[in-house]
């Protein structure tokens, strides 16, 4: 009798085992109903990064991945509410249910395919230094040097790339581009490293202040990013995507944001 109890006590494990199993994967499986529901979309993304996103004067968040969330919130038929986080975040808010979709100037990338899952890109950009067009650095070699200073932003792909590019220069990490940007602009840093459409923003926004050293040195698919194992929201976030590029209406949120057409559009290299 003894035996058998313990069996049972198995088995009756390995059921509850499993019906837990079962109810975490359909509490996974249930985003977009909890997004109608709730009659929001909660979205991530991150200030200090213009033209992608930033946070305005009135306190609000303002940018082409913020114009993004709003068109898949209406999209979608519910208002859109924006989570600020820094870099790392852009991750953690997914994982910790915070936020149904990262949009941040997110890259898909393996690693992070481990943890979150991405859509099909909105853009494709590249990576540049670019430094103030006064400065005495004229290609990377130069920059390569350990009498110069070079930002990054912390959390992003560039943190591996510009470890790699240029080994000996000093490395600033910031918690945004925007604030390599500023540090070239007063001095503190030399070069700051980062996407190479925001570079060409900035330098066609004060044209003759800065300038862009010669080079690509990644390859970047810009995503949204979702929560991992409820394929359903991804179908429905990826073909948002798939319309969202081929309709036109991309390009005109990005010309509006950036001051030029979105490049990648038109299969040109980043």
């Amino acid at each position: 009798m003894r035996k058998i109890n313990i069996l049972l006590a198995g088995m009756l494990a390995l059921i509850m085992a499993g019906s837990s199993a079962l109810s975490a994967k359909a509490q996974q499986s249930n985003i977009y109903a909890d997004v109608k529901s709730r009659g929001t979309l909660r979205i991530a993304t991150v200030a200090g990064n213009p033209p992608y996103s930033s946070v305005g004067t009135d306190g609000q968040p303002t940018g082409y991945d913020v114009d993004i969330g709003k068109a898949l919130a209406e999209a979608l038929g519910v208002k859109p509410e924006f989570i600020i986080v820094d870099v790392p975040g852009r991750i953690a808010a997914l994982q910790t249910n915070r936020a149904d979709v990262t949009i941040a100037n997110f890259t898909a990338t393996t690693q992070r395919s481990t943890a979150v899952a991405f859509s099909r890109p909105y853009v494709v950009v590249g990576s540049v230094f670019l430094t103030q067009d006064a400065s005495p650095v004229k290609t990377v070699e130069d920059l390569n040097n350990a009498k110069y200073k070079v930002a990054y932003a912390r959390g992003a792909t560039s943190e591996q790339t510009t470890a790699a590019v240029v080994p000996n220069a000093q490395k600033l990490r910031f918690d945004a581009n925007n604030d390599g940007i500023l540090a070239v602009q007063s001095g503190q840093a030399d070069s700051v490293f980062m996407d190479s459409l925001q570079a060409a923003a900035v330098v066609a926004k004060e044209p003759g202040k800065y300038r862009i050293l010669p080079g690509n040195f990644s390859y970047e698919e810009i995503s949204i990013g979702m929560p991992t194992g409820d394929f359903d929201w991804w179908r429905i976030v990826d073909g948002w995507v798939a319309q969202f590029n081929a309709s036109g209406e991309n390009n005109k949120l990005f010309k509006q944001n950036f001051g030029f057409d979105n490049p990648s559009l038109k299969g040109d290299k980043p």
